[in-house]
């Protein structure tokens, strides 16, 4: 029976997890002695397996022959951190942390879960304490990569660049000592030892891409080194169509462009379809169908471009023709220019669907809100959420004042956030309108069109509402998202937004300050002009 925890332990290492767990399935049918070992491999296989259930139930075992396991207590708290629950996991991660004396290694994941609960709990400064512990202790990548995190949430982008550097040095020590000397943009789509440390590789980076560019966003490295967001997948390194279809911006046949991220970074990027028409015989557009009635009805699509539906199993790169995502689209194009003049509206306005909508002097003046980015179902995009979201007490009470001063109607642009307060109140009372109720974006453009000014946080709507055209005050964290810039209220992305912005991270005073001059000023004008 011994052998069958040895072959686990090789598929394991070989990233055969289901198989791995079978073997260690037959050796507890077995009737041989589990121990807490063999529970805690079952947990971690199922973690790896995304069967949240039954690894939960696997470590619980293991703790239970063994309450001296910080591993399996590190597990746990990361389990709860994947299914957002920040108590259970700071109770886990309390519990590992007790387990004195802790082994380097043991400390080591501590102090990385640690962190990375302190950052879902926007708690960028503690975070940092648990980095430095760990590097006190011993420099290792992931100690040196989320130093860069805790750095870049605090503003101290050139710090963060320098940790994040020092990571991938690091990182190609360990595993491909070849390739310590070269460039870092030369590393774009390098294989490193095996399939995880190519992963890993391709994803820091990403990562430094992203804070050179939010330092500088038009820094030619930065930009270069954002195309790692390619290959950090395993599809990238499993099949290999997906390297060699990969577009480089040259003129071909045929060129599949995808809608691979968030819904902003799709829209954003529609107004670069017609250059990338230019470049290609014929062009395939693959939308998602929430996009797709919203670019027939608003976007002039060139002759030699179809649009199609992207199927969530979809694979652009088993099609034999080149293909990029959206998101990537002006960097290939070598179009992303932030010293450039703002870009005009590319999407136009659509028919109202609705005969109330369209707007006269009786209707009045409609001020659209955006207070909220949105919630998600994992720690990393939840947190980067939560970090864009204004305090809603502070912006509703400014709400008010504007409509007041202004013999406004405020107008909510959310999905979600409607049961909470301040909110409930104001849309009981008449207050707010909730015109919105599912995710059509065709819908939420004929809304936008109706308002006069949308006052948004960082989010698809703002962006929506940029290449459309309508004025928009968009509040922005600090640091603020790489391709807003650090500075300045003017963005080449869209000539109709304004950006107003946190002075220091987490502190939104400054800019509902700059929000509620740039409204006043806004009314002002368009009074004088009408």
């Amino acid at each position: 029976m011994a052998t069958l925890v040895s072959q686990a332990s090789s598929l394991e290492g070989a990233g055969h997890w289901l198989q791995a767990l079978h073997c260690l399935r037959n050796h507890i049918r077995s009737g041989h002695v589990v121990d807490a070992e063999i529970w805690h491999r079952v947990g971690r296989l199922h973690q790896r397996l995304s069967n949240v259930s039954q690894a939960n139930r696997a470590y619980i075992t293991a703790l239970l022959l063994d309450p001296h396991r910080p591993r399996t207590c590190n597990n746990l708290a990361i389990l709860e951190l994947g299914r957002l629950n920040a108590d259970d996991a700071e109770r886990w991660l309390m519990q590992g942390l007790a387990c004195q004396p802790l082994q380097l290694d043991e400390d080591e994941l501590l102090q990385a879960t640690a962190c990375d609960l302190r950052l879902f709990q926007l708690q960028p400064d503690l975070a940092l304490h648990h980095v430095e512990h760990q590097l006190g202790r011993r420099e290792s990548v992931i100690a040196l990569a989320n130093r860069a995190v805790c750095l870049h949430k605090l503003a101290r982008l050139p710090e963060a660049v320098i940790a994040q550097e020092r990571a991938i040095r690091l990182h190609l020590a360990q595993h491909a000592p070849s390739l310590v000397d070269r460039a870092f943009v030369d590393l774009v789509g390098q294989p490193c030892a095996d399939l995880t440390s190519s992963m890993q590789l391709q994803t820091q980076l990403l990562n430094l891409a992203l804070y050179k560019l939010t330092l500088d966003a038009q820094d030619s490295v930065g930009l270069r080194l954002s195309l790692a967001g390619t290959s950090n997948d395993e599809d990238f390194w499993k099949d290999q169509r997906r390297c060699q279809t990969r577009w480089d911006g040259s003129f071909c046949d045929q060129l599949i462009l995808w809608d691979d991220q968030g819904f902003g970074d799709t829209l954003q990027n529609l107004g670069w379809i017609a250059e990338a028409a230019n470049r290609v015989g014929s062009l395939r557009i693959w939308l998602r169908p929430a996009l797709l009635p919203l670019v027939k009805e608003c976007l002039f699509v060139p002759a030699n471009c179809k649009l199609e539906i992207l199927h969530p199993q979809a694979s652009p790169w088993g099609e034999g023709a080149a293909q990029i995502g959206f998101f990537f689209l002006p960097i290939v194009l070598r179009q992303w220019l932030p010293q450039t003049e703002p870009r005009s509206p590319y999407l136009k306005l659509p028919t109202p669907t609705k005969p109330q909508e369209v707007q006269d002097e009786s209707m009045g003046r409609r001020i659209g809100m955006v207070w909220s980015a949105g919630h998600h179902k994992a720690p990393q995009p939840e947190r980067s959420a939560r970090v864009r979201d204004v305090p809603k007490e502070a912006f509703f009470e400014l709400a008010q004042v504007w409509r007041q001063q202004h013999r406004a109607t405020l107008v909510s642009l959310q999905l979600e956030g409607h049961e909470d307060q301040p909110v409930q109140s104001l849309i009981q009372s008449g207050v707010l309108e909730q015109p919105l109720r599912s995710p059509d974006w065709l819908r939420t453009a004929e809304v936008l069109a109706s308002l006069d000014l949308l006052v948004s946080v960082d989010t698809s709507v703002a962006h929506l509402a940029g290449a459309l055209g309508i004025p928009t005050v968009l509040l922005v964290s600090a640091p603020a998202d790489w391709r807003w810039g650090q500075a300045g209220n003017q963005t080449f992305l869209y000539d109709a937004v304004t950006i107003v912005r946190c002075a220091t991270p987490g502190d939104w005073s400054q800019a509902l300050q700059q929000a509620d001059k740039e409204v006043t000023n806004w009314f002002s004008k368009e009074t004088r002009s009408s």
